[in-house]
């Protein structure tokens, strides 16, 4: 299923993870708070798409529960190493599933929903440039698993400033 991301609200793609995971406080049981270990091939207990949705929505609960994430939730990307490795990981986990053109437009609604600004869009596009274009995949449509991965990636920039 593809969504466009401008049609929905953080609070709606929080509702459509619970949702589609029917737990949204569910365990993934790889003790990997994004859920991300089956991405990185390594092994877990548990790698089934709900586990992985659910471990997004536990990454996505402080957002709300600070009660202080106002869009744009990423006003400026962090300038120290660690952010921009979290940044190469971030853009390299797009271009493998939507392909160069795929990103660019991912990037270009995330900005148009307000979860970036369009400073960092261009900065991350500039970042692109980077990256080598033979690790771009043939472009896919991104699903919901796929943006509300990214609201995590901009949720964690966000924390580091």
């Amino acid at each position: 299923m593809s969504m466009n991301p401008s049609d929905y609200d953080l609070d709606e793609l929080r509702k459509m993870a619970e949702e589609r995971d029917g737990n949204p406080a569910g365990d993934n049981g790889s003790g990997d708070d994004l859920g991300l270990g089956s991405m990185r091939g390594e092994s877990s207990s548990s790698s089934s798409p709900d586990s992985f949705r659910a471990g997004l929505y536990r990454e996505l609960l402080p957002l709300e529960a600070g009660g202080d994430a106002e869009k744009p939730y990423l006003e400026a990307l962090p300038e120290d190493n660690n952010g921009e490795r979290l940044i190469f990981e971030w853009l390299e986990f797009l271009l493998l599933h939507a392909g160069h053109q795929g990103t660019r437009e991912a990037l270009s609604y995330y900005e148009s929903v307000g979860w970036i600004t369009e400073t960092c869009e261009s900065q991350l596009k500039d970042y692109m440039l980077g990256l080598d274009e033979q690790a771009a995949s043939d472009p896919t449509d991104l699903d919901v698993d796929d943006h509300l991965l990214s609201l995590v990636y901009i949720a964690k920039l966000a924390s580091m400033n």
